[in-house]
């Protein structure tokens, strides 16, 4: 099987700086599902997530000229993101209204954000490697990873046994560990996260 042998664009800052739809497109595809997810895990409402994130493209592609390179793309994005999500936020705490108890709310948070960064740029990097599993795999392993189902709810979805899914998904861990043997970082934190989603899904059927 060729895990992980997808064909993927190659980005062109020129033409990005130039305002090729093209280059935009690779950057809406690379980016745009990481950060669905990290500003969903911010404000908890996946339709203010998907509004935020689409803004943010909005901006992005407004100020295409001034970019110099990728890095600099992503950090935009990722910014804008987390600003737009604490702006939501903010508003939709109504019960606090001392700036100063938000402006501490802001500080604790930041660690958690990094976090959340952290773990959308982890599963844009398995993304590619979940888009070249077996459908049935890839399907299960979204729906556990991305979507936060348990097995159960996942059997029950799409109407196979739980022990269908238990065997997809140590199927699906087996491959995409044996295409991440050669990136170390990238497979320890994919296996803590399998360990996590293991874990909480213990938890909620104790």
């Amino acid at each position: 099987m060729n895990i992980g042998k997808r064909p993927n664009p190659e980005f062109s800052i020129k033409a990005f700086q130039q305002g090729q739809a093209s280059a935009f497109n690779i950057v809406f595809n690379r980016y745009y599902p990481a950060l669905c997810f990290f500003a969903a895990r911010l404000t908890q409402n996946q339709l203010a997530a998907e509004d935020i994130t689409q803004e943010s493209f909005v901006k992005l592609w407004e100020k295409h000229a001034g970019f110099e390179s990728a890095d600099a793309i992503k950090a935009f994005l990722y910014i804008s993101v987390r600003n737009a999500c604490f702006n939501f936020v903010k508003r939709s705490q109504t019960a606090i209204k001392n700036q100063k108890v938000w402006s501490q709310v802001w500080d604790e948070a930041e660690d958690y954000v990094l976090n959340q960064m952290t773990y959308s740029e982890m599963l844009r990097e398995l993304n590619f490697y979940l888009d070249n599993l077996p459908p049935e795999c890839g399907k299960i392993m979204r729906l556990s990873y991305i979507e936060g189902l348990t097995n159960q709810e996942i059997a029950n979805l799409l109407s196979i046994s739980i022990h269908t899914v238990k065997n997809q998904k140590a199927r699906a861990i087996y491959l995409i560990r044996k295409k991440l043997s050669n990136k170390p970082l990238l497979l320890m934190m994919f296996l803590i996260t399998v360990q996590q989603m293991a874990n909480t899904e213990r938890w909620i059927l104790s």
